[in-house]
């Protein structure tokens, strides 16, 4: 029975078909009146089903006109039902979140009745002994005014009566708590002498303040020697911090270093910010004045702990430790150095070098001479200098020669210079012949000018390869001209170029050879080696090898012959 009416179903409406349920009574009741009408029925259902459907939609309209007003009032009030549920909601999840807190105060207030039962029973007995209370409670104030005063001396002694009423006292709790703020501006007294070794002080002054420390590592060692395991977690919270005071008394030395090097790192960091172009200079002239003087002041106050270091065989207050701290301040100048040396020009960097000579042999007076680790950085700063510089000679000469023409002007040029008296030191007057040469000339001297006001005689060997492997450079570039060109040279041209060939390895190569000499002197070489002058000179040793750099240009000159 349902196959069928879902087969009428599919017939009488294929498109809704799917969307009609068999199992509806008023479907299955419709389809059997259908069942039962006769044929001309069947035909005129459809207009008859359409009247219906205008029907119930008049009508629907007309209730929808006659009600309106009960349809909006219906509707406001379920909006108002649904915020008035959701304003429900919120409340009680408030409330939810409010109880856990509203529990946790009445906790805390439980608690904090607790604690006022206690402090009333605390009050009670204090009530009871009342005059020697009143004394006790002045020492806190007796100790601030003497902190205040700079009375070290009463401190100590203060400081000292407090402990041994607090051990003797230990089931007393107002003793405790006075002691407690004794104990807290004994810290204040002690962090207060250890604030002055951050400033600027004289070797009197460091002696006073230290003397002070000394003496309050023994005052505060005595009375923690005579402490029982029944302090309070006060009291032993204050003893945990001391230690580490203690410590640092202990290696008093130690902390004199980190001190006095804060304040040195501030006075550089305050001259950082100065501008003036001398600036890199200051910096190596409060070294050499600071470093000194905490120097100085280390060794006279702790001269009698560092022998006694080297008997007990103690590293890390002795000697080893001014040698890590002083270490580590002159790595931080030579950090400085090389970060900022390249920027100096060639007028102040023979101050700044003859400056810094000046600090090392003001250190080594008192066993620091530092020539041994700054003298590297300036030879590695000559040294890199005089490679850059002839670096960018042989790029020049290189660059020149790509677009460099021949001329015929030899002679003229020869014929103009031919009355003047070259000056001894003067390059070649026949370099003018060929401005590329010439041009290269200017650069490798000027770069010899700079490394001949502050040259260290350990760099002659690396200036003189240097000097060849440039050398080697221009050889290839003009070996390069000369392929490059050789199809198109005129018979000018050719004995243009073998002028210059002879004049490159006939006299300028010579007179780069005098050069050097004159910037290390063959004396000072052979007395640096052990050897005579003589010796230097039979072994060729310290000379430019011109066979070396001028073979490739053989075979060029044979041709142009």
């Amino acid at each position: 029975m349902d196959s069928k009416f879902g087969t009428i179903l599919k017939i009488i409406s294929p498109e809704s078909s799917d969307e009609i349920s068999e199992d509806d009574p008023e479907v299955c009741e419709y389809l059997l009146k259908l069942g039962n009408m006769t044929f001309e029925q069947i035909l005129a259902e459809p207009a008859v089903l359409n009247d219906e459907m205008k029907a119930l939609t008049e009508q629907t309209q007309e209730l929808a006109l006659t009600n309106y007003r009960t349809f909006v009032e219906t509707a406001e009030c379920s909006n108002k039902i649904l915020e008035d549920f959701k304003k429900s909601k919120t409340a009680l999840n408030e409330l939810l979140e409010k109880i856990p807190k509203f529990t946790a105060e009445c906790e805390r207030l439980s608690s904090l009745s607790n604690d006022i039962m206690k402090e009333r029973r605390i009050y009670d007995q204090i009530k009871d002994q009342n005059e020697q209370v009143l004394e006790i409670i002045e020492l806190p104030n007796q100790m601030q005014a003497a902190l205040n005063c700079a009375d070290y001396e009463k401190a100590f002694d203060l400081f000292t009566h407090i402990h041994n009423l607090s051990q003797k006292y230990s089931d007393l709790a107002q003793i405790q708590n006075t002691s407690a703020e004794v104990t807290k501006l004994w810290f204040e007294t002690l962090l207060h002498l250890f604030n002055q070794l951050r400033y600027d002080l004289p070797l009197p002054q460091c002696l006073q303040v230290l003397g002070y420390l000394r003496r309050a590592n023994v005052v505060y060692e005595s009375t923690v020697d005579e402490a029982n395991t029944g302090l309070r977690e006060y009291e032993n919270n204050m003893h945990y911090k001391y230690n580490k005071l203690r410590n640092i008394s202990d290696g008093l030395q130690l902390h004199f270093l980190k001190a006095r090097g804060n304040w040195f790192d501030n006075t550089l960091t305050e001259a950082a910010y100065d501008e003036n172009e001398k600036h890199l200079r200051k910096i190596v002239e409060l070294h050499r004045i600071h470093l000194f003087n905490i120097l100085t002041q280390h060794k006279a106050i702790f001269l009698s702990d560092i022998q006694g270091s080297k008997h007990k065989g103690d590293d890390l207050n002795g000697i080893a430790a001014l040698s890590c701290w002083l270490k580590e301040k002159v790595d931080r100048l030579l950090s400085t150095l090389e970060k900022n040396v390249g920027q100096e020009d060639e007028a102040s960097f023979e101050p700044l070098f003859n400056q810094c000579m000046y600090l090392c042999l003001s250190f080594g007076r008192v066993g620091a001479d530092m020539r041994g680790v700054i003298a590297p950085l300036f030879r590695n700063i000559i040294a890199n200098d005089f490679s850059k510089a002839l670096y960018k000679a042989d790029m020049h000469f290189e660059s020149e020669m790509k677009s460099y023409k021949a001329l015929n002007q030899s002679k003229i040029a020869r014929k103009n210079l031919a009355d003047s008296d070259q000056h001894q030191n003067s390059p070649p007057e026949s370099i003018l012949d060929f401005y590329p040469l010439g041009e290269y000339c200017n650069s490798i001297l000027c770069a010899m000018n700079t490394l001949r006001v502050t040259a260290p005689l350990c760099l002659a060997t690396k200036i003189l390869n240097e000097i060849s492997q440039s050398l080697k450079n221009v050889v290839r570039a003009l070996v390069g001209y000369y392929n490059r060109e050789q199809q198109g040279f005129s018979q000018a041209e050719r004995e243009h170029l073998v002028l210059c060939c002879n004049l490159l390895t006939e006299e300028l190569i010579p007179y780069f050879q005098k050069c050097f000499y004159q910037i290390f002197p063959p004396m000072s070489i052979a007395d640096q080696l052990g050897v005579s002058a003589a010796t230097l000179q039979d072994e060729n040793l310290f000379t430019i090898n011109v066979e070396n750099i001028s073979s490739p240009l053989v075979e060029i000159l044979n041709s142009l012959k």
